[in-house]
């Protein structure tokens, strides 16, 4: 059953769907006049298709909604079953389709081990060892958004879904500039907002050669004030600062071959946690923390694709590398108080206090092949091979200032803790499909992903306090893994009519495993197993009534074995171990249509039921139970989001207008309310709402995002390891009203 006995108020909950399906009279009473709905082109199958004609559940979401997306966060309320825990720029925000995911809803500050959905710009893998910031969306095609395992085409960290960045391209045949700036105001803030961005398209040969650049700068003033600081009361603490730049190149040498090189930066600096501690402060938009926490961000992208049309088949090749960097500061203090409980040693100083100090840095190198056949025969496949490799560095200290005097010791540089981790990681892979169409309506697919890795983890550690002068004289640890595995795909289609049909597919997905930085003689745990999941999912892409409504829908049951969690080995070795099973079972469904020329709306709704499907006792380490139907944490049960949008022709210009709610509903942090940490985060909804006018080569526009000025809570730590004025709560942007202007030519 994919209902469950006690959900609270769905009638309320399920309204806006309600309510949208009573307009399908509407849609076939309106004037047959009416535009119909545009075809939207997906290429997540690594070929190019119509929405109709792609087996599985996607979301497409075109250049001009995200102009009025600021995030990921703002992507998540187009898609259904896409979760994001919104923890603000400072840290990365983990992404959650369908419901996979074990780790606690809090505190993110390196990122862990990609996560369990997979990030691509264009033809480059974001995924590594640690996360990267979010992606900047601007100058983009579209982003694509496909839900349920994709191993076979993609590999690496896709059990959950994928997130593709499709960049736009030069444009070979005209040039164009387009300059914007918004300036908004964010209630709880002292200053404002400023985006601002430029896009020259230039086309060197006709036809031939063309270049493209992008730059921009997003400034964000905080709204969250910090009273309790060691050097002083400050406001708007979580201010944060975006610089982007990308250029591309296109070189269409001949009819058949092409060649495309581009270059993407991106730095991020942000003040601190975009979080707050009301339990403490007694307000909601301040917190406690002794440090500020800021983080310094940098990603850079170099890609290379060459492709050649042999007309039999298309050849692509595509080498990439990706760099990032990341350096954080977080305030210890509180965490300290768990290894000293009774106050005897640090705590006996009276103004002790413990800081923090990571980075970060992951190089990336990717190279794949693949070669694909026309769309056009009856029989078509694609045949591929990846090769990549990652080098991932971490170096983190806890220092605390002072200390070592208190104590008289001769150390100067006051670190009580240093961590050296250093990671080299080689996979290679190939994988192909198999189309065959068995009539002109009925089509059968198969897949298959081979893929083998190798791991080499260094774990380097000391307690130097005791140490004197500066010497670092560290312990380390070696391991080594390999792992080989091959994923399944099988899909099939039926198309009724060139406009409605229905698919069936069943797909695995893998995150590979690992070595964990624990010595050879503890004997256990020494290596952590890859997990995987098999989705088996039911669904359609269909137009009607003359291509004026769209309507997606899918039911869809995951398997995820080997779980993936953070652990503690002998209560001394941060670990990642695995686990034992849970299933994710749900609907989602995604609707649009056009109501007249002048009025469109959409809509999009999910259920998600995960739970785990066995007890696992002593599951991370700590002595701490897991068990089946335990409701895995982070994502609602449910979630939906509505939206109406209008364009009213003025002479030569035009009017365009638009208005939509999301509504996210409970989510808890933990499995189950034995664990640290455990909390339940209430739902909340939020609206957004814009205007603009188009005249000539201007557009002039107003926006307000979170009208209601919700203080949604997407995160939490609590009291149990951290105290009271340690904890904090993530929480949503305040309502922020501005204005935009937009120039092209």
């Amino acid at each position: 059953m994919l209902t469950k006995p006690h959900l609270t108020a769905p009638r309320f909950r399920l309204h806006p769907l309600c309510y949208l399906f009573s307009l399908i009279p509407s849609f076939a009473l309106a004037d047959s006049a009416m535009p119909q709905m545009e075809e939207i082109i997906v290429t997540a199958s690594k070929r190019e298709q119509t929405l109709n004609e792609f087996s599985g559940s996607v979301t497409a979401i075109s250049s001009d909604a995200l102009d009025f997306s600021s995030g990921i966060h703002d992507i998540a309320r187009l898609v259904p079953g896409f979760a994001v825990l919104d923890t603000g720029p400072r840290d990365s925000s983990s992404l959650i389709i369908r419901g996979l995911r074990v780790e606690e809803v809090g505190e993110n500050d390196l990122g862990g081990d990609g996560g369990s959905v997979a990030s691509y710009v264009d033809n480059i893998p974001l995924q590594g060892y640690f996360l990267p910031p979010a992606f900047g969306l601007k100058d983009l095609e579209r982003v694509e958004v496909l839900r349920g395992p994709q191993g076979t085409l993609y590999g690496n960290a896709s059990i959950g879904g994928l997130v593709r960045y499709i960049t736009a391209k030069p444009d070979l045949t005209k040039s164009s500039l387009t300059a914007s700036m918004k300036v908004s105001q964010t209630k709880e803030s002292d200053d404002l907002n400023y985006d601002t961005d430029l896009v020259i398209n230039a086309p060197l040969i006709n036809d031939t050669l063309g270049v493209r650049l992008m730059l921009g700068k997003t400034e964000n003033q905080g709204f969250i004030d910090n009273p309790y600081l060691l050097g002083g009361a400050q406001k708007d603490i979580n201010d944060d600062e975006t610089e982007q730049a990308r250029v591309s190149v296109l070189w269409q040498a001949t009819d058949e071959f092409s060649l495309a090189g581009s270059y993407h930066y991106q730095k991020n600096e942000v003040g601190d946690r975009q979080a707050t501690n009301e339990s403490f402060t007694g307000d909601k938009y301040t917190v406690a923390s002794r440090y500020r926490q800021p983080m310094e961000g940098e990603l850079e992208l170099l890609s290379l694709d060459a492709d050649y049309d042999f007309q039999w088949a298309s050849l692509t090749v595509s080498a990439s590398r990706y760099e990032y960097e990341n350096n954080k500061a977080a305030d210890q203090t509180d965490l300290y108080t768990l290894f000293d409980p009774d106050g005897e040693f640090y705590f006996q100083y009276e103004d002790f206090s413990a800081i923090n100090a990571s980075n970060v840095t992951v190089d990336k190198d990717n190279l794949e092949v693949r070669l694909v056949s026309p769309d056009t025969q009856a029989f078509r496949w694609l045949v591929g091979a990846f090769y990549s490799t990652d080098d991932a560095d971490l170096i983190r200290a806890d220092i605390v200032p002072g200390f070592a005097d208190f104590l008289g010791l001769n150390r100067p540089d006051d670190i009580d803790l240093f961590e050296l981790q250093t990671e080299d990681l080689k996979e290679r892979s190939v994988y192909g499909e198999l189309a065959y169409d068995l009539t002109s309506k009925w089509e059968v697919l198969v897949g298959a992903r081979s893929f083998r890795y190798e791991d080499e983890f260094t774990a380097c550690y000391v307690f130097p306090l005791f140490i004197e002068g500066t010497d670092l004289p560290l312990d380390c640890v070696e391991n080594n893994d390999d792992h080989d595995g091959t994923l399944g795909k099988f899909s099939t289609k039926y198309q009724f009519t060139p406009e409605q049909n229905i698919y069936f597919t069943i797909a695995e997905g893998y995150r590979r495993g690992g070595a964990n930085p624990i010595p050879a003689e503890v004997a256990q745990n020494l290596m952590y197993a890859p997990d995987t999941s098999v989705n088996y999912e039911l669904g359609s892409h269909s137009y009607f009534l003359d291509k004026k409504l769209h309507i997606s829908a899918s039911i869809y049951y995951i398997d995820w074995e080997d779980i993936q969690v953070s652990g503690v080995v002998e209560q001394a070795y941060n670990a990642i171990l695995n686990a034992k099973s849970a299933r994710s079972k749900g609907v989602e469904l995604e609707v649009t249509g056009n109501l007249s020329d002048r009025f469109s709306v959409w809509t999009n709704f999910s259920y998600t039921n995960a739970e785990l499907t066995e007890d696992v006792i002593n599951f991370n380490g700590n002595g701490e139970n897991i068990y089946a139907g335990d409701r895995l944490p982070g994502s609602p049960e449910q979630q939906w989001s509505v939206g109406l949008d209008y364009s009213q022709p003025i002479n030569t210009a035009s009017l365009d207008a638009g208005l939509s709610i999301s509504r996210s509903d409970e989510v808890y942090t933990m499995l189950n309310d034995e664990l640290a940490n455990y909390d339940r985060l209430s739902g909340f909804t939020t609206a957004n709402a814009r205007i603009f006018l188009t005249f000539d080569q201007w557009r002039l526009g107003a926006f307000v995002n979170n009208i209601s000025n919700t203080r949604g809570i997407t995160g939490k730590r609590t009291t149990e390891w951290y105290g009271e004025r340690g904890q904090f709560e993530y929480i949503t942007r305040p309502r922020t009203i501005g204005v935009s202007l937009r120039y092209r030519y």
